[in-house]
Formats: C-alpha cells, structure tokens, sequence
C-alpha cells in the first residue's frame, strides 16, 4: 500500500510540474516599448474657427473727415467669426532622450474651408462698411517638446511659423437714397470719390488674395499603438495679418480715387485628430 501511495505522490508531482512548465511556456510575452526616436508621416481632420478684427484707417486726407463723420470707423471696425472643416498631412522626426522625453520638429499641410464676414451700419443706416474672409489652406512648421507620461503615452507642446491663404475683401457703401462726393488733390495728384445718387451704391471696394505669414502655438496628447503606429488629438493657436486697399469704385475721370487701407487681424483655433506611421 505504500508503494501505491508513493507512486501515485510521484505521478501528481510530475503531472504538476508539467502543467506549471506548460502555462509558462504558453504566457505571451510582455508588449514592446515603443521607441519614438525617428521619422513618421500621417494624416489629419478636424475643424478650425476663427475671430478676425478688421481695423480701418487712411492716409488720404480727403477721406478722414469721412472717417470722422460716421462714428469714428477706424476705431469701431467690424468683426468677423467664421468656422469650417479642415483635413491634411504631417511629416516630422522625433528624438527620445532622458528616456521620457521626445524632441522634435513636424511640418503639416492643411486644406480649410473656413469663411465668414461681418458688417457695421453708421448714420441710422445711411452707411456700412463691411468685410469678409475665406481661408482656403494654411501650414506650420513647428518644434515639438514632450513628456512620457507612460512609455505609450506623449504629452507635448508645441509652436512655430504658420502660413495662410487669405482671400479677405472690404467695401463701404451707401444707401440708395444717399449720396457722397469727394474731389480735392492729395500730393498734388487729382483724387476723388463719386457714389449714391446717380452713381453705385458701392462707394469704396477692395480685395487681396495672397499667402499670409504668421506664427503658431498649442500642445496634444499622442498614444503609440505598438512600435510603428500612434493616434493623436491636438490644438493649435495661429495668428495672421493682412492689409487690403479700398480704392473708389466710381472716381471722376482723369483722377485717381481715394483710399483707405483694412487690416485684419486673424486669430485661428485648429482642432483636430490624427494618425501617424513611425518608419
């Protein structure tokens, strides 16, 4: 009988023993650390809104008392809020060190649909200006700074260059039972200003459709999904300005029309979420 005993002791140690041997051998094996050291490429969508204010002013001296006349324009101005889609790519390089930190610069290319305008009555109505602005695409080349909160997970500001395609217009019009008439010299050249009554209601118009440049700010959270692939969510703070020229639109022939200049001043909140491929 104790021979039994022992024998079937035996068989149950070993039988142990071997299943301990088995679940080892079947464990997974742990996850790799993601290295973030090296170039990636990826794609983006998201949506952007914009605050613009467009201050007015003029070195013509004939049309500051215009200026003067309808509530002091310059300083009023008019606003404009708009928002929009917007979807593109990124390229950049990271650099891993100290191990929790990642260094690098990324530069991304963005196609918008982001427009809007805005408009201010003066003289119980008789006159408004007005402006509008459309952005079509824009770019940033920026550094980036993070932290490894985990070894997947990168918290990270950034900033740098960004430019805009502007395309911003303004005008200045009357009513069709008003009218305004300027005519004088300014430096010696003939200028003047014909609109309303008899003439177009539109009594000064001006556009400017160039590439803006301006600079960048904001900060995300990117997450490694293994060694080559990383989803992130980011925002940025961009800044442009630009000046447009509103010139008579109907002045007296043989003379130069009047002027006065727009400045808009752009401030664009980007959103947006992205994938990237580390190669």
């Amino acid at each position: 009988m104790k021979t039994i005993a022992l024998a079937a002791t035996l068989v149950a140690l070993l039988s142990g023993t071997a299943h301990a041997a088995d679940l080892y051998r079947k464990a997974p094996p742990p996850a790799p650390v993601a290295n973030w050291t090296g170039f990636y490429a990826g794609v983006n969508v998201g949506g952007g809104w914009s605050d613009t204010d467009v201050g007015y002013g003029t070195s013509d001296p004939l049309v500051q008392p215009v200026f003067d006349t309808v509530a002091n324009l310059p300083a009023n101005g008019d606003r404009i809020r708009s928002s929009g889609a917007l979807g593109g790519v990124q390229v950049g390089y990271n650099y891993q060190f100290q191990p929790a930190w990642v260094a690098g610069v990324e530069a991304d290319f963005q196609f918008a649909s982001i427009s809007g305008s805005g408009s201010t009555p003066y003289v119980a109505g008789a006159l408004a200006s007005s402006a509008s602005q459309d952005i079509k695409y824009f770019g940033t080349v920026r550094a980036r700074l993070g932290y490894l909160a985990t070894d997947s997970l990168l918290v990270y500001a950034t900033g740098g260059f960004a430019y805009a395609q502007l395309n911003s217009d303004v005008a200045m019009t009357i009513s069709p039972l008003g009218i305004m008439q300027i005519n004088g010299v300014v430096n010696g050249v003939p200028t003047s200003t014909n609109c309303g009554v008899g003439f177009t209601t539109t009594c000064f118009a001006g556009s400017s459709s160039r590439l803006t440049p301006g600079w960048t700010v904001g900060g995300g959270l990117e997450y490694a999904l293994g060694q080559n692939w990383s989803l992130k969510g980011e925002y940025l703070f961009a800044r442009f300005e630009q000046t447009v020229t509103a010139a008579a639109v109907t002045p007296t022939a043989g003379t130069q029309p009047n002027t006065y200049t727009a400045k808009f001043t752009t401030d664009l909140n980007i959103a947006r979420v992205g994938l990237n491929y580390r190669f």
